[in-house]
């Protein structure tokens, strides 16, 4: 019997760039990709994708989790290359679905002008149809209409036949009127990609991890943050989040809300993608309490921003019922200090990095069925 979920974590830098498959018993897996990195992530997905069978490179689902360099750069040249036409669908919450001051949609004139000079040729194609084809489908899955986490009753589900069910945590509508209040703020920096030089890390020892999680934190406040596409899935027994870079508290209530639903005090999920690159802004206590995970994962090389930062990963390693094993898709100082034995035999943790015979095919974790 085959597994139930298979996700890597490809080196995308300060980035995150995702391959989730879900495994079926026949046939080609079910396969998410989710955001492409920074730019000079692109020549690595396009050899990872090109590694398909040549007969099954199809993306079913694309997602850009939101507008930041770090998550787009590298779905820019997806959407324009050859590959484009095997997407099944784009997920992506553009200028025309974000409401404006009357809780409307915006028009195209209002602005999706500004998602075309953003994407190049690939923003052409999201919305003028590029190819004789026609258009990418784009949050077709949804109606055409926003992606967020709002629904009059309920929670916004969609469900593949034969494959996953995939349920949106985060964005909440309040964070895409947000969105569409500094939209040209947002992308003009995102076109900036401004990049400060790796700075030396200063590494604290890991002593005592209790202490250094109950530090306090300060709130992220990042509207591109804040917007973020967030989602469960679940397959044949088999659950996962993956939290983009939403905000802790707005995972931690969608998360909630969902197990509120089904009638469950919390919800208990395999795998949890934490949000922003591991920071201790993002992973919040009470976040984990929503939903505690078995894995964890983090996606960085924290050569600029220094994630994953330690309050967060003392946050996992202390706060989970059980103890968890954290997947890590560099191994360097900040993150191998994670599997040293007198920490690991203290807390009970385990560490994963990427296989170093492969460096550039990340780290995997393969999640199996259950009934």
């Amino acid at each position: 019997m085959p597994g139930a979920m298979r996700i890597e974590l490809l080196p995308a830098r300060l980035g995150d760039c995702l391959m989730v498959e879900c495994l079926r018993e026949d046939g080609r897996p079910w396969r998410m990709l989710i955001d492409g990195g920074p730019p000079d992530t692109w020549p690595l997905l396009e050899a990872r994708l090109r590694r398909m069978p040549a007969d099954d490179q199809a993306i079913d689902v694309a997602v850009i989790t939101h507008i930041d360099s770090d998550h787009i750069g590298g779905m820019i040249p997806l959407l324009s290359s050859d590959l484009a036409p095997r997407i099944g669908d784009v997920w992506f919450n553009g200028r025309t679905h974000l409401p404006d001051d009357r809780g409307k949609p915006r028009s195209i004139d209002q602005g999706e002008t500004v998602v075309t000079t953003l994407m190049g040729a690939a923003g052409q194609g999201l919305a003028a149809g590029r190819r004789a084809g026609g258009p990418l489908p784009w949050n077709s899955a949804f109606g055409g209409t926003a992606i967020d986490s709002s629904a009059p009753a309920g929670v916004v589900q969609v469900s593949i036949p034969e494959g996953p069910t995939i349920t949106v945590v985060s964005p909440t509508l309040a964070q895409l009127h947000k969105l569409g209040a500094k939209w040209t703020q947002v992308v003009a920096q995102a076109q900036r990609e401004e990049r400060p030089l790796p700075q030396p890390d200063v590494l604290e020892p890991l002593v005592d991890l209790q202490a250094l999680a109950s530090r306090k934190s300060v709130k992220d406040t990042s509207v591109a943050n804040g917007s973020s596409i967030a989602l469960l899935v679940e397959h044949r027994g088999a659950s996962a989040v993956f939290a983009g870079d939403a905000f802790g508290p707005v995972l931690a209530a969608g998360l909630s809300g969902i197990a509120r639903a089904r009638g469950v005090k919390r919800l208990q999920v395999d795998a949890f993608k934490l949000p922003h690159h591991g920071s201790q802004a993002n992973v919040t206590g009470a976040l984990l309490a929503a939903a505690p995970a078995g894995n964890y994962l983090v996606s960085s090389n924290g050569d600029v921003f220094h994630h994953p930062d330690d309050i967060a990963l003392a946050r996992v390693v202390t706060g989970a019922p059980m103890p968890p094993a954290l997947w890590f898709n560099y191994r360097n100082p900040r993150t191998e200090r994670w599997a040293e034995p007198a920490l690991t035999g203290r807390y009970g943790h385990t560490a994963n990095f990427p296989d170093p015979a492969h460096p550039d095919a990340g780290v995997v974790l393969e999640l199996p069925a259950r009934p």
